[in-house]
């Protein structure tokens, strides 16, 4: 007879691909993964700080990287929508967008929205004031945690609403207090959307995260989700950016932001970890519960050499975990992205370092690393 795997079998075994060890540089980030080209399928985005932007196309078992635009006024954070609404996705990073070309040959118009907004380490895009369209929420540590609304015409001036103070990273979006209106999460606070138009912001405590002082102190990633599955929105957060930190989920215990309790995933060894800087939560078992995916940079590291992960969500409430080393194989990522680019109806994962270490895998080179589920087999039995 034919013995087919069940998906659960193999949802842990990954294949990866270095797709790419010709960028130069260092401070690689501005990731995102959207459709850029029409194809029907995402694309790999990624960005240099104050340098270079690129978008990978994957088409005929290969990879091809083009020039999305240069100059970019960014730090970590990038951001893919539809800016003007033409029907192509657009590219936001720091205080300027950029307009899609249509064309992989020609790279994309750089259009400034704020001259004053540099270094933007968080970009989130999502519908803030209630209106049915996506607004660009920002957080630089040189300025504050802000959303622009996106005006008519978007090569004027973007409008910036203040929501609250910053911190360096950890910017998340989600209905907190289930009022139906959509909050702001910010490392260690979250800032309630009191009206539901954005006009008026509330400042909640969530929990200190880290150790440290500084910007060193504060969560790298955040996702607003119910990881426990009771019907209430909880933050996954990954820890300070230092060796040692963890992955953990802040269960929101009232529903209402007001209490909260802190879940550490576990580690499956006594090795201390590189600091974590990718976020991903999704069901990648299939079973209905959403799982925990991290990597460790290469620039922060730990005690051994960087690994990727994910932790399985056993039982659906966020109490029993395992976690699988899904890649060891001395390379690091950061601002690791998720989606189906190679069109097989299974979502991959890419990422980078922000920074090579001079010992990896690649000879110290940057890359690009792409993992992909392990190909499902049959056989006789």
């Amino acid at each position: 007879m034919v013995v087919r795997y069940h998906p659960r079998m193999i949802a842990f075994r990954y294949e990866h691909q270095v797709i790419d060890t010709s960028l130069e540089g260092i401070d690689w980030a501005q990731t995102a993964a959207a459709d850029v080209d029409g194809d029907g399928r995402p694309e790999y985005i990624l960005g240099r700080r104050a340098g270079e932007i690129f978008w990978y196309d994957w088409a005929d078992g290969r990879w091809t990287r083009h020039l999305l635009g240069t100059d970019s006024p960014s730090d970590v954070g990038g951001a893919a929508l539809d800016v003007d609404r033409d029907g192509w996705i657009d590219f936001v990073t720091g205080g300027a967008w950029y307009r899609n070309s249509r064309s992989k040959d020609k790279p994309f118009e750089r259009i400034v929205f704020d001259p004053e907004l540099k270094a933007a380490h968080d970009i989130v895009v999502a519908d803030i004031d209630g209106d049915g369209r996506n607004e660009v929420v920002t957080m630089s540590d040189q300025n504050n945690l802000r959303f622009y609304r996106i005006p008519e015409d978007p090569t004027k001036p973007w409008t910036r609403h203040d929501i609250g103070p910053a911190t360096h990273a950890g910017v998340a979006v989600g209905d907190i207090d289930g009022d139906g209106h959509l909050d702001v999460a910010r490392s260690d606070a979250w800032f309630e959307n009191v009206d539901g138009d954005g006009s008026k912001w509330v400042e909640h405590p969530i929990g200190k995260c880290g150790g440290e002082s500084g910007w060193e102190a504060n969560a790298t990633r955040a996702v607003v989700c119910d990881l426990d599955g009771d019907g209430k929105m909880d933050i996954v957060m990954t820890d300070a950016e230092i060796a040692g930190g963890r992955v953990f989920w802040m269960e929101n215990l009232d529903g209402r932001g007001t209490r909260w309790k802190r879940h550490d995933l576990p580690h499956s060894d006594q090795d201390r970890r590189g600091a974590y800087h990718s976020l991903i939560v999704r069901d990648f078992d299939g079973d209905g519960a959403l799982d925990v995916f991290s990597c460790e940079m290469e620039w922060i590291r730990g005690s051994r050499t960087p690994r990727w992960y994910i932790w399985q969500n056993l039982d659906g409430k966020g109490t029993s975990w395992r976690e699988h080393v899904i890649l060891d194989a001395n390379l690091g990522g950061h601002e690791a992205v998720c989606a189906d680019f190679d069109g097989d109806g299974v979502e991959e994962i890419v990422a980078k370092p922000w920074t090579a270490h001079r010992q990896n895998a690649v000879g110290g080179k940057m890359h690009v690393t792409w993992l992909r589920l392990a190909r499902r087999h049959e056989f006789a039995a």
